[in-house]
């Protein structure tokens, strides 16, 4: 099969992972459901709260269009003791298609795992020659360093939190009109100002006037989302809030 029949299979609807990731495998409770768009099913099945926070990296990255759980499992060259050559099998945590099209498998290994094996290294670089050399793609080894790096964990998961969902108010299309029409760069607060709509409102059957729900933003919400299309930016190296200023499109 050609290396793009592959690479399109692994993508496509109905692909089913490799490896079935049960509840509670591998560490108890840490199997976790990932709900997201930019697989067919609509959820991934992480093996690790690493991977799991990973995810979040990635759903919410306007440069990642597509991913694959446990895609395929690969055999490769390797050595046995460095020197006798073996055949080994591999299957990555993800792959993650680009909207440019590339293609990177990935695989999340924390850095106490990767110190407790001393081929580990050895055998990513083994990794790293295969997928280049019969994919074209890259691979990559992900941990809490580059994965858990704070204040932009924190940043994503909020985000994430503010995803666009089938059930949202129509008001916040209001709110992200109101936004394209500011000119940028301006904070959220004064964004949600100026657009007299940084509220929601209920009407209750007993009332005469719709009451306002306290601690609901819907410009601060359209801000996360258009953030995650790459509409507009927001400093990932802050916290998050109010105060924090709206950029212009992605860079």
């Amino acid at each position: 099969m050609r290396k793009a029949s592959i690479l399109d299979t692994i993508f496509s609807n109905g692909h089913q992972p490799e490896t079935l990731v049960g509840r509670g495998m591998y560490h108890l409770g840490q199997a976790v459901s990932f709900p997201t768009q930019k697989t067919w099913s609509g959820i991934i099945r992480a093996r690790s709260l690493l991977m799991a926070d990973g995810l979040l990296h990635l759903d919410t990255d306007v440069g990642v269009a597509q991913l694959s759980a446990y895609p395929m499992t690969v055999s490769y060259w390797s050595t046995r003791d460095g020197k006798t050559p073996v055949k080994r099998l591999h299957t990555p945590d993800l792959a993650i298609r680009m909207i440019d099209g590339s293609v990177t498998f990935i695989d999340y290994v924390t850095l106490n795992e990767q110190q407790a094996k001393p081929y580990f290294w050895r055998r990513h670089a083994e990794r790293v020659r295969h997928y280049q050399n019969e994919l074209g793609c890259a691979f990559a080894v992900h941990d809490e360093r580059s994965v858990r790096i704070e204040p932009r964990l924190s940043n994503l998961r909020l985000m994430w939190t503010h995803r666009s969902r089938p059930t949202e108010p129509p008001s916040l299309a209001h709110a992200r009109e109101a936004i394209r029409m500011t000119s940028l760069p301006s904070t959220i607060r004064a964004i949600s100002e100026m657009a007299m709509l940084s509220r929601q409102a209920v009407h209750w059957e007993e009332d005469d006037e719709p009451v306002l729900l306290e601690g609901v933003d819907l410009i601060f919400t359209a801000v996360m989302q258009m953030a995650m299309l790459g509409e507009v930016r927001v400093d990932l190296g802050k916290r998050i809030n109010l105060d924090s200023i709206v950029y212009g499109g992605a860079a």
